[in-house]
C-alpha cells in the first residue's frame, strides 16, 4: 500500500496546531517573566530588553508554524518551498530588526540577549517536545468511494 504524496501532508496539522497553541501560551508567560526580571535587574531598560528578547524569536518561530498550517493542503514540494522561503525572509527580516535595534538605547542589551537566547531555546524545546509526543498515524485511510 503506497501513500499518495501529491496531496495534503498527513499528520502535520495536529502537531503544528499544538505548537502554535502551547508556544503562544508559554511565550506570554515567558514575556511576563523576562520583562519582570529585566525590570528588577535594570529598570525600564531591562523591562524592554526582556520583552523584546522574547517577542522577536517567538514572532519569527510562529511565522514558520503559521506558514506550515496555511500550506498544509498543497503538495509536499510546495510545502517545503514555502517553509524554506519563509525561513529566508525571516532571516533577512531578523537582520533588519537587529540592525534597527543596534542604535537604540531604550532597552538593556544584556537583558535582551539573555531573553533572546532563552526564548529561542525555550520555543525550540517546546516545538520538539510537542512534535515528538504528538501521536499521528503513518497513513491516513482513504475515504471509500462505494
Amino acid at each position: 500500500m503506497t501513500q499518495d504524496m501529491s496531496g495534503p501532508l498527513p499528520g502535520v496539522r495536529k502537531p503544528m496546531s499544538a505548537v502554535l497553541r502551547w508556544g503562544t501560551a508559554g511565550s506570554i508567560v515567558a514575556m511576563v517573566l523576562a520583562g519582570g526580571i529585566g525590570w528588577l535587574v535594570d529598570g525600564t531598560d531591562g523591562l524592554w530588553g526582556g520583552v523584546l528578547g522574547i517577542v522577536i524569536p517567538v514572532a519569527f518561530f510562529s511565522i514558520t508554524v503559521i506558514v506550515a498550517l496555511v500550506t498544509l493542503r498543497v503538495n509536499p514540494q510546495v510545502f517545503g518551498a514555502a517553509i524554506l522561503g519563509s525561513w529566508v525572509v525571516k532571516l533577512a527580516l531578523l537582520i533588519v530588526v537587529l540592525a534597527l535595534l543596534s542604535g537604540a538605547d531604550f532597552y538593556s542589551r544584556t537583558v535582551f540577549f539573555i531573553a533572546f537566547v532563552v526564548g529561542t531555546i525555550g520555543y525550540l524545546l517546546t516545538e520538539a517536545i510537542i512534535v515528538i509526543k504528538t501521536r499521528v498515524p503513518y497513513l491516513e485511510p482513504r475515504e471509500s468511494t462505494t
